[in-house]
């Protein structure tokens, strides 16, 4: 009888060749995550309620100053003595 590649051993290169199929399609499903998450480095996949990532700008004790001026902390007399005193001018009337 001749043998044509049909019997019952000829199904084990398919089965190898498959089994290679899914693992290359397993790999690059992984590289592929692993290229989304490194190509959006500043989208993180949690967002948190912590501090925030840049620190807030610090006022000048001039900003201060006007910013509780008008929140009415202090009075009108207040802010121009201390604007004054800030400045370093004369406080004397």
């Amino acid at each position: 009888m001749i043998d044509n590649g049909l019997g019952p051993g000829s199904m084990i290169p398919l089965g190898i060749l498959g089994g290679l199929a899914w693992l290359l399609i397993v790999v690059g499903a992984v590289l592929l995550v692993i290229w989304a998450v490194r190509a959006f480095p500043g989208q993180p996949l949690i967002r948190s309620a912590g501090a925030p990532l840049q620190p807030a700008a610090v006022d000048s004790p001039l900003d201060t100053l006007a910013r509780r001026f008008a929140l009415g902390e202090i009075t009108a007399d207040e802010f121009e003595r201390a604007r004054a005193l800030l400045r370093g001018e004369s406080s004397t009337p």
